[in-house]
């Protein structure tokens, strides 16, 4: 087991919920993990990567082969894959120890650049998990069935909870948190930045966004990866939310821009 590290460049991802019924994230995991190695990152998996509260057996056997060589090949390559525990995958803490090419982790240290980074799922904040661990459970498990039957529901729920945060907490700018998120998220980023972390990385909540911490410190939520692909991009302790789906329309505009480029003299060529 592994919880304090150094590392010049991070990509943190959260909550692919690889599995899910509802899940479409294999096909960009597996790009993504393309994109980091070749970019010299390594790489954090910040909980719920895979989905065993909510699992779909049929899903899982085929999303979970095809990841599962992509990161073989990432980390056979020199790079480093760590993954943090979350509650979707709260059976994997009986792996604390490398596994399958992880190095598995209740929580991340990371020291970057000069800024000390706090990685960590955050369901441990989460006060209806906290006060009502069975009952949190049992209704996670629950939701797998209409989740199945109507995936669509899973986006009417991220819209009440926006709404709802609007409505009840501060808002960004006000020491409130993340729009979507219950206040006591931030406010336990802010205890943390206390313990001397400049930044604080948590998941859990699916809802990607940025909030200010006390003397100049800043909360991130990395999100997750059922609606978009956010990640926490730490470069020489410089952090970033970034976005993959809008890496890859860039790149994929630079490779069509280098091949546009190339058809003239290609076709010269064969005119000639």
């Amino acid at each position: 087991m592994i919880t304090e590290i150094r590392n010049r460049k991070l990509a943190v991802i959260s909550d692919l919920h690889l599995g899910n019924p509802f899940s479409k994230a294999k096909g960009p995991t597996v790009e993504f993990l393309a994109w980091a190695q070749r970019n010299d990152y390594d790489v954090v998996i910040n909980g719920d990567g895979f989905e065993i509260a909510q699992v779909s057996f049929s899903k899982i056997a085929r999303d979970v082969p095809e990841v599962f060589h992509a990161l073989k090949t990432f980390t056979g390559r020199g790079r480093n894959v760590y993954y943090v525990i979350g509650n979707h995958d709260i059976v994997l803490e009986h792996f604390l120890n490398d596994w399958g090419g992880f190095k598995m982790a209740p929580f991340l240290n990371v020291w970057s650049g000069d800024q000390r980074i706090r990685i960590e799922h955050g369901h441990l904040y989460d006060p209806f998990f906290v006060k009502h661990p069975a009952l949190y459970e049992f209704l996670t498990w629950a939701a797998g069935i209409p989740l199945a039957l109507h995936p669509s529901l899973y986006k009417l729920w991220i819209k009440f909870e926006k709404t709802k945060s609007k409505l009840l907490w501060k808002k960004p700018g006000e020491e409130g948190g993340i729009v979507g998120e219950h206040q006591a998220f931030r406010e336990a980023a802010v205890e943390l930045s206390r313990r001397g972390f400049d930044v604080v990385v948590f998941g859990h909540t699916h809802h990607a966004g940025t909030a200010p911490l006390p003397e100049g410190k800043r909360y991130f939520n990395c999100g997750s990866w059922l609606m978009g692909t956010p990640f926490v991009e730490i470069n020489d302790g410089k952090v970033e939310l970034r976005f993959w789906d809008r890496e890859k329309r860039r790149l994929d505009a630079s490779f069509a821009q280098e091949l546009s480029a190339s058809d003239p003299p290609l076709l010269n060529d064969r005119v000639g």
